[in-house]
């Protein structure tokens, strides 16, 4: 995992963290602890290169920690639908890039 401080912004800071998912990911998401963060105030972009999509509106914050779950679209079913969550699988070969407002 590597953090990159992008900006200072008065107290606040802008955070660009990359990461690989886990090499077991479970249902709920998994969790991405930022060390430079003493809080994360806001998700402003998450993405990957995997072709899974993140919600940034759906990833729960709590202090230096983010829970991400990870959705996708399972064309092979009969009818296309809504993204789903995998409830389990590796996503370590997946790199995974955040842009933070954190202090």
């Amino acid at each position: 995992m590597a953090e990159e401080l992008l900006a200072n912004i008065g107290e606040l800071k802008i955070i660009k963290v990359t990461t690989t998912g886990p090499s077991s990911y479970s249902s709920g998401g998994f969790t991405v602890r930022v060390s430079s963060a003493k809080e994360i105030k806001a998700v402003l972009t998450a993405t990957n290169d995997g072709g899974y999509k993140v919600d940034e509106g759906k990833i729960s914050i709590d202090a230096n920690e983010m829970t991400v779950p990870v959705l996708y679209y399972d064309y092979d079913a009969t009818a296309d639908g809504v993204a789903i969550e995998p409830s389990s699988g590796d996503l370590s070969g997946v790199n995974f890039t955040f842009i933070l407002l954190a202090v």
